[in-house]
């Protein structure tokens, strides 16, 4: 800088030669400090160069915009950073600087470093003297913003004219000041005649009300969601969902329109659809549950909540296993025709159980099933009563002429047991066994007495509790040869109105069973027990290798039967005992765990219409006999 401050000192001297010498220098002096500080603390680069284009001096801002210090950019010449791609520009601006004496322009520039930038370079041919005075500014984050800016508007142009939805942009008094092709085709208008709307001329009735609404809390909240009627030019009407933004540019506000008539109309249709179907879920007979993939239930409906007998609460969000019971039935995998089952559900309340028939249908929606549920335990029951009954009549006939039969010629094989009994000539110990066998033939033939309703028993008070105390006791052998513990439970001694014979010989056959179902020995459980409903419950649970499912409902017709040996016709008069008594049995069961007979009785048989039965179908027998 001194030097240019020297030559500052000499300029126009002739000018002011009026004015005194030392005036005249002191105003020079002050002058040169003015420049000297503008050149020095400029943002932008100041350089001055000569016709030869080499660099005379430059200020610091200067070595800031080339990232170099002072010495080495003094060794350069101007435009020396200028890149290949702008050289063309350079030269062209350096042409018309000798034309013109002022040239302008930006051109690219790469550093020593590699960095690129921008610059505005501004000259001014023979500032002072001989020299060029260049200004650089660098515009690099300036071009940036412009470009972003530029590549904005182009892709809002491109949106605006190419959306699919329709955008309007209107002004403060509603007037629409611009429309994109999508918006002229909804609202059935051109590009020139929708700018001569205003909004509000496509409301009518309510909508107006409405869109005054919608506007109050678009100036208040600065954007707005909603959706209205409108009609369109020609009348029709739409329903259209919008989004509008306030004072996207200048004052103007954007809204963009999708049409939802056809979605309207849908929704409501859906609506009404659900409703029917609320309707009918809930007023169904039948019990209906909708479940989700993953087992749990998301709703139920009145039916399926008595059928189950727990709150609904509890119900929603519980897994479907936890209360389905013995069903069989399979929901996690998926059929194209859905599937169904059956089984019976346990009520701990009642002590019954349930036999319900089961449907899913799959994917009634995305990943939920509909369970049907129907309570067929009234059908199963008269099914199971008529084909037992059935059977029932068809072996009584067999099993009174079968007992008639046998018992004649039995009686005579005992008087002459009787008689050998005793005689040295007869091998005692083969007697004992012939004995022993008979015992076996004249318990069948006893059973087939049961069967057959042929004999006459009258009812008496029976001490349950005794009575199975006194059962254990006399098969304490049988279990003891089995490695069995008999285990009694009783807090009192409950009576009942029942023939004392026939319930024994239906108690002790299920014990009987339950002992030589544990092959490998262990506990059978008796208790006896008075519910809440008048009904006594006697539970004969062992832990055998259990009964399977197939024919726990098959157990008390003939043949059916829970150990390797016997007929069945020990559970067949067991089941039919307790039938007569106005009681029920249910079997439970689980592989490798064991098996539970639940006997249910009244306290108190109907004696006098069993009876009368009996004495009725007695009085025919001898009818047929007499005719």
């Amino acid at each position: 800088m001194n030097r240019l401050e020297n030559d500052l000192l000499f300029l126009n001297t002739d000018e002011n030669s009026i004015q005194n010498e030392s005036d005249l220098r002191k105003e020079l002096v002050e002058k040169s400090k003015k420049l000297s500080h503008i050149f020095s603390s400029s943002k932008d680069g100041i350089t001055l160069f000569n016709q030869e284009n080499e660099l005379v001096e430059i200020n610091q801002a200067c070595c800031d915009i080339f990232e170099i210090t002072r010495e080495e950019i003094l060794h350069m010449k101007i435009g020396h950073h200028v890149q290949p791609k702008g050289r063309k520009e350079f030269e062209k601006m350096m042409r018309r600087l000798s034309e013109t004496g002022y040239v302008r322009g930006q051109l690219p520039i790469r550093l020593a470093n590699g960095k690129e930038k921008v610059i505005e370079l501004s000259i001014t041919s023979h500032a002072y003297k001989d020299l060029n005075l260049s200004i650089i500014r660098d515009i690099t984050s300036e071009r940036a913003l412009f470009e972003e800016l530029m590549e904005n508007k182009d892709k809002f142009n491109s949106i605006f004219e190419h959306a699919l939805d329709g955008i309007l942009i209107w002004n403060n008094d509603r007037m629409i000041v611009d429309a994109n092709a999508a918006a002229c085709k909804l609202f059935n208008l051109t590009t020139e005649e929708i700018r001569n709307y205003n909004l509000f001329d496509f409301l009518e009735g309510n909508s107006v009300s409405k869109g005054k609404v919608f506007q109050h809390q678009l100036e208040e909240k600065g954007e707005i969601r909603a959706d209205l009627e409108f009609t369109m030019a020609g009348g029709e009407k739409k329903f259209l969902e919008f989004t509008s933004k306030k004072s996207i540019h200048g004052g103007l506000y954007m809204t963009i329109y999708r049409d939802i008539t056809e979605t309207k109309a849908m929704i409501a249709e859906i609506k009404q659809s659900e409703e029917r179907f609320r309707r009918l879920f809930e007023g169904a007979l039948d019990g209906m549950a909708i479940i989700h993939e993953n087992g749990l239930i998301k709703d139920v409906n009145h039916a399926f909540v008595n059928m189950v007998n727990l709150d609904k609460d509890y119900l929603i969000d519980c897994h479907y296993n936890e209360i389905k019971g013995d069903c069989d039935i399979i929901w996690d995998l998926q059929s194209p025709n859905g599937r169904n089952g059956e089984g019976k559900r346990w009520d701990p309340e009642t002590g019954t159980a349930h036999t319900y028939s089961f449907t899913v249908s799959f994917q009634i929606y995305p990943n939920h099933h509909l369970v049907i549920v129907r309570d067929v335990s009234k059908i199963k029951e008269a099914e199971e009563i008529a084909k037992k009954t059935e059977t029932s009549n068809v072996l009584s006939e067999l099993a009174a002429g079968v007992a008639h039969e046998i018992r004649n010629p039995l009686s005579s094989i005992k008087a002459f047991l009787q008689l050998l009994k005793g005689n040295d000539s007869v091998n005692q110990d083969l007697l004992n066994v012939v004995g022993t066998e008979m015992k076996e033939v004249e318990e069948f033939v006893n059973e087939f007495l049961l069967l057959s309703k042929r004999e006459v028993v009258s009812y008496d008070q029976v001490n349950l509790t005794e009575l199975l105390t006194q059962i254990s006791e006399s098969l304490s052998e049988k279990a003891a040869e089995h490695n069995v513990d008999i285990i009694m439970k009783s807090d009192h001694d409950i009576h009942c109105l029942c023939i004392r014979s026939h319930i024994r010989q239906a108690l002790f056959n299920i014990i009987e069973n339950g002992i030589e179902s544990m092959l490998s020995g262990g506990t059978l459980s008796l208790s006896i027990t008075l519910s809440s409903k008048s009904m006594i419950l006697i539970e004969v649970t062992d832990e055998g290798a259990g009964i399977p499912h197939q024919i726990i409902n098959k157990l008390g017709e003939p043949y059916y039967h829970t150990s390797d040996k016997g007929t069945g016709l020990g559970l067949m008069v067991s089941y039919k005992v307790i039938e007569e008594h106005g009681g029920s049995i249910t079997v439970t069961s689980k592989d490798n765990v064991g098996t539970r007979f639940v006997i249910g009785l009244p306290l108190e048989c109907k004696r006098k219409e069993q009876e009368g039965k009996r004495r009725s179908k007695s009085g025919h027998e001898k009818e047929r006999k007499h005719d």
